[in-house]
């Protein structure tokens, strides 16, 4: 990846797409929030889009902040920025597949240790595999 350098002409065009990117990570975390994916394939492409421009102007993760110019702490305090919604958004997205995991897994029939659920020839629930429980109208029946 090309990483370029600190050129101080580049300021201005890579505090703008900061901004940008940080506009799009906020948008990105409504989506996320509202279960709104519809719209989420079109972030990230945009993301990508203003990551790319941004490696293009902006100095690498290479140079050091105590080395950069006083003209470029702006854009590192909107790099900090972006990438904490960055991370917040990845700890929502690592949520919301936690609950549809666990709501998988709910859902799955194994046949370890589980009663299957089934119906009787008259229709009515009956458990497979469990025992079956005594009431008055049945007591006598397996005797």
């Amino acid at each position: 990846m090309h990483t370029a350098s600190p050129s101080l002409a580049n300021v201005a065009l890579a505090e703008t797409l900061a901004t940008q990117l940080e506009a799009l990570l906020e948008a990105e975390f409504e989506s996320l929030r509202a279960g709104a994916m519809d719209g989420i394939e079109d972030l990230q492409a945009r993301k990508l889009v203003l990551l790319e421009q941004m490696s293009q102007v902006a100095p690498g993760q290479l140079v050091k902040e105590d080395d950069l110019p006083a003209e470029w702490l702006g854009f590192a305090q909107k790099a900090r920025t972006c990438r904490q919604l960055h991370q917040r958004n990845e700890m929502l997205v690592t949520r919301k597949l936690d609950a549809v995991r666990g709501a998988l897994a709910a859902l799955q029939v194994s046949a370890e240790g589980l009663i299957d659920e089934t119906y009787d020839r008259k229709g009515r629930l009956s458990w497979v595999g469990a025992p079956r429980r005594r009431t008055a109208n049945n007591a006598y029946q397996d005797v």
